[in-house]
């Protein structure tokens, strides 16, 4: 697969048309992803003539990104900002009649709220005043009513606080928790009167917090004739039991809740038809929740339903949306190193849509089944683009990062090879931009996070970001493996990892670079491992159980299972216990929390390692990283850490986010010998 393959003519014209003239192209550096636009959230009017949609664009100035609500014809044409200067603005929804458009934002220090808007340049009125925030929101399909999930007040009082009484029981928490955790509920608002009542009650919870997985946070989705809401359930508040979930429905005139399903655990992300009481949700696909998580569908009566993407044999991690007339639907799954968007009827075989090269990362279909996705290449920046039917060619609506055709980025491959084991294994190896064929380079392997992920040919997408294209400005190779466990590659090979979190991803990253070096392209003295999350675990592994490394890069990386089981939050108890087969304290699984974690043999280490880490992650905690940072430095290797103030899994922080990538630049430049460039 080659990343310089064009989808589309209208892309090649803007293309084309936006290079400078005949000089002489420079490669990205850092400096030139200041410029980058997102685009999120894709939304049709009702009518089908409109998309509405998010950017966010990084404000180094004041340190924050600056999100804009904008709005463009699906004939192509002008786009128009509806509203800017609002904090943190996020899921734009239509109004059923289409004349304005709701979506979540913050005023100041107020918590998030529902606003809406009936214009561009109108000013935004606030919907909602909720005391304790609005987390998601959904209209009712007439119109009148809109169902808002907002958190319960807090266990203890004010005065409590005020006075020291504030002491807390804490269960399924993670380790930075300081107060009890409390449900979110959803509450209904009747705009006419602009009066407010809670739906739901008691200690269970709308799902607020990331699964173990896969799965997302989601609203409540109205049924079509307004009757009910069906929403993920938690069990309870505790922000690590995200995998004790099951899809209810509430109807909305009792508020009786009821259980759609025997599963006890695990069903994410539920909708309702456009018509008819058929009700969708993911749920794994099995054996156990490490596995593909496929589409099922069942009715508003109740049961499980049936499993409607079995056959297609990948993972729908997280987003789908149903087709207007109820008889399919269309998911984005990983696909060796691209992303598809997935067409699959409710029975018979789905297939993949024709994108050429593009790789979607969001989509929205309209009423009159028009397709509009977020997608873009590993050498072309993200844009919108609509599909007018499902057979057409994409259309490019959009040309927000026009300023990205300036630069000359580097050619990447999809590259296959087998384990030793036989387990077959894809990744994208990216070369140099000097390259020259019959030399020898140094190479960085890039092992990313999940593992239910993959390593795919995105822009700036991932955690890779622009390290791809900075290392191979630096005249290196880059190597990112989908080893086992990566979600890319059909259920059997996500499933391999199942209490293997170790060993059998070693096998593949190793005799990746194996066949690499057989090719004549590597400079096997020069190798560095860099990853972050479970890429940073695998970076651990690696070093610690191979000593060819020249340097690595372990950025939130988990290194002991124990802690990860003990402290972390947003569902990692669940993923730990479920991957290694049971708890620290289980007999059958109590082996593999010693020998599976790198933190075993971190005295084994020779390797030059930077560690990175967020001191308010709660994902993998940082005392994982301080207990990797002291047991090389109590051997005298080379190691520096560095903590990232207020940062949860990633910074979220333009100026971190950018420190960030350029820390791990400068230490792989330095030790495989490259001086970095300026920018």
């Amino acid at each position: 697969m080659k990343r310089w393959r064009i989808c589309s003519a209208a892309w090649v014209g803007f293309w084309v048309l936006a290079a400078p003239g005949a000089r002489a192209l420079q490669p990205t550096n850092l400096r030139a992803y200041r410029q980058l636009v997102r685009l999120v959230s894709p939304q049709f009017s009702p009518d089908g003539q409109k998309i509405a949609f998010v950017t966010i664009r990084p404000d180094f100035i004041h340190n924050r990104y600056d999100t804009t609500l904008r709005v463009v014809p699906t004939t192509g044409g002008q786009v128009v900002a509806w509203v800017r200067g609002l904090q943190n603005l996020h899921m734009p929804r239509w109004a059923p009649d289409g004349h304005r458009i709701a979506f979540l934002a913050q005023v100041g220090r107020e918590k998030p709220q529902v606003y809406d808007v009936a214009f561009a340049g109108a000013t935004p009125h606030c919907l909602t005043h909720a005391p304790n925030g609005v987390l998601q929101f959904a209209w009712k399909p007439n119109g009148r009513t809109i169902a808002y999930v907002t958190p319960d007040n807090p266990v203890l009082s004010a005065w409590d606080r005020r006075t020291g009484h504030d002491l807390f029981s804490i269960q399924d928490d993670d380790y930075q928790a300081t107060r009890a955790p409390v449900p979110s509920q959803i509450w209904l608002l009747t705009l006419s009167s602009g009066k407010t009542r809670p739906l739901t009650f008691g200690s269970t919870s709308v799902l607020e917090n990331a699964p173990p997985f896969a799965g997302s946070i989601t609203a409540p989705s109205w049924s079509a004739n307004g009757l009910w809401l069906a929403y993920t359930q938690q069990a309870d508040a505790n922000d690590a039991d995200t995998d004790r979930t099951t899809i209810v429905v509430v109807n909305v005139a009792t508020g009786k809740v009821r259980v759609l399903t025997h599963h006890a655990r695990y069903e994410y992300t539920p909708s309702f038809a456009p018509r008819g009481e058929a009700i969708a949700y993911l749920y794994p696909h099995g054996p156990g929740p490490v596995s593909d998580m496929d589409v099922f569908v069942t009715h508003l009566k109740g049961g499980d339903g049936r499993d409607v993407s079995a056959d297609l044999d990948r993972d729908v991690a997280t987003t789908y949306a149903w087709l207007p007339d109820g008889q399919g639907l269309l998911a984005l799954a990983d696909d060796q190193v691209g992303t598809r968007i997935y067409l699959q009827p409710l029975h018979g075989s789905g297939h993949a849509l024709d994108l050429g090269a593009l790789n979607p990362t969001r989509l929205a279909v309209s009423s009159q089944g028009q397709v509009a996705f977020v997608a873009d290449t590993a050498t072309r920046p993200p844009e919108l683009y609509i599909l007018r039917r499902m057979n057409s060619r994409p259309v490019i609506l959009t040309h927000l990062n026009r300023y990205f055709a300036g630069y000359r980025y580097p050619r990447s491959v999809q590259v296959t090879w087998r384990a030793p084991d036989g387990q077959i294994n894809d990744g994208i190896l990216t070369y140099p931009d000097d390259y020259r064929p019959g030399h020898r380079y140094p190479l960085v392997v890039y092992s990313h996070g999940g593992p239910e992920a993959a390593s795919t040919e995105h822009f700036d997408a991932g955690e890779i970001g622009p390290l791809r294209d900075l290392f191979a400005a630096h005249g290196f190779l880059v190597f990112e493996p989908n080893y086992r466990g990566s979600d890319n590659l059909g259920n059997d090979h996500e499933h391999a990892i199942y209490r293997d979190p170790g060993k059998g991803p070693d096998r593949d990253v190793i005799s990746g670079i194996r066949m690499l070096e057989r090719r004549g392209l590597v400079d096997p003295k020069r190798i560095a491992a860099v990853g972050h999350s479970y890429g940073g675990y695998m970076t651990a592994w690696l070093i610690s159980h191979q000593h060819f490394w020249r340097c690595a890069v372990v950025a939130d990386g988990v290194v002991d299972w124990t802690q990860e089981y003990e402290l972390s939050g947003a569902g990692n108890l669940a993923w730990v216990r479920d991957s290694l087969g049971g708890s620290p304290w289980n007999p059958r699984s109590a082996a593999l929390y010693i020998k599976d974690s790198p933190i075993t043999d971190a005295g084994q280490i020779t390797t030059p390692t930077l560690i990175l880490s967020g001191t308010a992650d709660i994902t993998v905690p940082i005392t994982e990283s301080f207990a990797l940072y002291h047991a090389l430095a109590s051997h005298h290797v080379p190691v520096k850490f560095i903590g990232i103030p207020g940062a949860y899994h990633l910074p979220q922080d333009p100026v971190q986010l950018e420190l960030y990538y350029r820390a791990i630049e400068n230490w792989v430049v330095r030790y495989l010998q490259r001086s970095p460039r300026a920018g």
